[in-house]
């Protein structure tokens, strides 16, 4: 496989790891679930990126 579809992998993954520990707290998001939303956000960025500057 391609790092770029790699990386959209991961990206779903961090993307569902954040919310399956969002409802385990719903009215406020703690430090483990913004972690996970940050590195799902970096990974979806590199990805876009790959993806648009890669054949």
């Amino acid at each position: 496989m391609q790092a770029r579809f790699i990386l959209a992998l991961l990206a779903a993954a961090f993307l569902l790891a954040a919310a399956l520990r969002w409802t385990r707290n719903p009215r406020r998001p703690g430090p483990a679930t913004r972690t996970w939303l940050l590195i799902a956000a970096i990974f979806t960025a590199v990805a876009a990126w790959l993806q648009r500057h890669t054949s």
